[in-house]
């Protein structure tokens, strides 16, 4: 009868840290339910709108007809920059390593939408200097790299105010370019590509997390090749070529769902703190 006594008198015991370990660990998990309802996939999610500036380089074979009536063929090159520049950006991150409270070392990928116009190239070259060419190029980006990353977006908690971030990749692309001023338009020339690239982000939380990036990507990437096109007259290009050498992107970003992030700062760490459990548990006594 006394074995039975104690043993049962054990099992209560037992019962009693179980459930109580039990009902604090749930009381701690409903402090994060309360405060982020969204899957951290959407978490992460970046929406952004970009100024985009790059720079080229072009060969050409310039063929115009002079006023006594003698055709002639001058090769020309020269650099040139684009005058205008718009691009839009999807993207996200998945964290590789967490490093204290605030930094955390992530694989960044996006997908980006990018438009530049160029205008002037050869300016000046015919004697005349009516000859001003343009174009346009669009390009379609996968910017793939690693970063560092420090605040809020580190962690995912909007109680850190501030947040930043370096890091660095390689872009693969395609690109479709096409020479304007013409008669006898040619259709887009379609290129494949990367380039390396290096980026850096400062932001403040604002009901949401906002973002201002500046990205930079530099090497050679074919534009335009062998473009042989008839211009108005009396100009002509016999064979045209271009590669664009840099970009230079200003991005302004957003995480629309940040605004679900978990709010863990100092005045609230304390939940699950034995103190604030019992005054959770006073308040759910048939918990």
């Amino acid at each position: 009868m006394i074995m039975r006594v104690k043993l049962l008198s054990i099992l209560v015991i037992i019962s009693a840290f179980c459930f109580k370990a039990t009902a604090q660990d749930d009381y701690i998990k409903q402090g994060y339910v309360r405060q982020s309802r969204l899957p951290r996939s959407l978490h992460r999610m970046e929406v952004a709108i970009s100024s985009v500036g790059t720079t080229g380089y072009y060969k050409g074979w310039f063929d115009e007809k002079l006023p006594s009536g003698k055709d002639v063929s001058l090769y020309h090159e020269g650099p040139s920059v684009s005058k205008g520049g718009l691009g839009i950006n999807v993207g996200t991150y998945y964290r590789l390593l967490k490093i204290g409270k605030r930094t955390a070392v992530a694989f960044d990928m996006n997908y980006m939408f990018s438009w530049m116009k160029w205008k002037g190239i050869g300016t000046g070259f015919y004697t005349d200097k009516t000859w001003n060419e343009g174009g346009s190029t669009w390009q379609l980006q996968v910017p793939l790299g690693l970063e560092l990353k420090f605040g809020s977006d580190a962690r995912l908690e909007k109680n850190h105010r501030f947040c930043m971030s370096f890091g660095g990749g390689v872009m693969p692309l395609m690109s479709s370019s096409k020479l304007s001023d013409t008669v006898k338009r040619k259709g887009r020339e379609f290129n494949f590509g990367y380039q390396p690239y290096v980026k850096a982000e400062l932001g403040i939380m604002m009901g949401i997390c906002w973002k201002l990036r500046l990205m930079y990507s530099v090497g050679d990437i074919q534009l335009l090749t062998d473009y042989g096109t008839d211009h108005k007259d009396p100009h002509s290009v016999s064979k045209f070529e271009m590669k664009g050498n840099s970009a230079i992107t200003f991005s302004i970003v957003m995480m629309p769902f940040s605004h679900d992030w978990p709010d863990n700062g100092w005045w609230n760490n304390s939940r699950t703190s034995t103190r604030m459990y019992k005054g959770w548990q006073k308040r759910n006594p048939h918990y």
